[in-house]
């Protein structure tokens, strides 16, 4: 009998020494996917938040509760934030300098590039002031494109794509380009900012367009879009996930499911 506990009791020590394990790692329930890289190479993952002056929040939730690390993002590493990885080059005078971002999840190619009937020219894209888009490939001379539903281009990082969506305001187009954000099995999430409104998201899922307004019911509609996996949301109902953090939720919801 008292084997039995030991070995019981052994195994709940290694179960519990796994589950931290886990989080340790970034995990957390699989859920919490952006980090920040310290001087000393430690990767600690949650929720990254932007502040002013280049600095950010790391929300860390290892004990249940909510807490705030404050990182300047000059004097570290490197860190993910929405997706979009920054990595600093070597340090000057104990600083970090040259942040470089780049996205991790969306495509490897390193070259801008305009999608058009299922064609990829590759060359170099210009977003001028005034007048069209432009790309001026390899080899050849400048091509100017107009938002063509269907349409998509790749300039540095950034992928937009040009789509039909709904209106954010009463003044804004049912057609623009969107930035996309993450692209998954079955729904894409895209960053659209106007000039009232600043920052919404559209989700699209099963072939439906979905506007997310901070100063609506966001998370009503984050309920029915996610309805067949409440987990997802329990982080934005504490309060510990607001709306910046729509990203993880979308990519959680997508990288867990069937």
């Amino acid at each position: 009998m008292m084997l039995k506990k030991i070995i019981i009791a052994f195994l709940l020590f290694v179960s519990a020494e796994a589950s931290y394990a886990q989080q340790s790692k970034g995990y957390m329930d699989g859920f919490f996917l952006d980090y920040v890289i310290t001087k000393d190479g430690d990767t600690i993952y949650g929720a990254v938040k932007e502040e002013l002056f280049k600095a950010y929040i790391l929300k860390i939730n290892n004990d249940g509760t909510g807490s705030y690390t404050r990182y300047e993002a000059d004097n570290l590493k490197g860190y993910r934030y929405n997706g979009y990885v920054t990595i600093n080059k070597e340090p000057k005078d104990g600083i970090y300098t040259g942040l470089k971002a780049k996205k991790d999840s969306l495509d490897s190619a390193q070259n801008d590039y305009i999608v058009k009937n299922n064609d990829t020219i590759y060359g170099d894209v210009h977003e001028p002031l005034l007048g069209s888009r432009y790309i001026i490939p390899k080899q050849g001379k400048k091509i100017k494109f107009k938002g063509e539903v269907g349409l998509a281009y790749k300039r540095g990082q950034y992928i937009y794509e040009y789509r039909d969506k709904p209106k954010v305001e009463t003044l804004d187009s049912k057609e623009d380009w969107l930035l996309l954000l993450y692209k998954g099995k079955g729904l894409k999430l895209y960053g659209y900012a106007t000039g009232h409104q600043g920052t919404c998201y559209f989700i699209e899922k099963d072939k439906e367009m979905h506007l997310l307004r901070m100063d609506e019911d966001w998370l009503d509609l984050l309920n029915k879009l996610f309805a067949d996996k409440p987990d997802v949301l329990k982080c934005f109902k504490s309060g510990f996930l607001s709306f910046e953090n729509i990203y993880l939720a979308v990519r959680y919801y997508d990288e867990h499911s069937d």
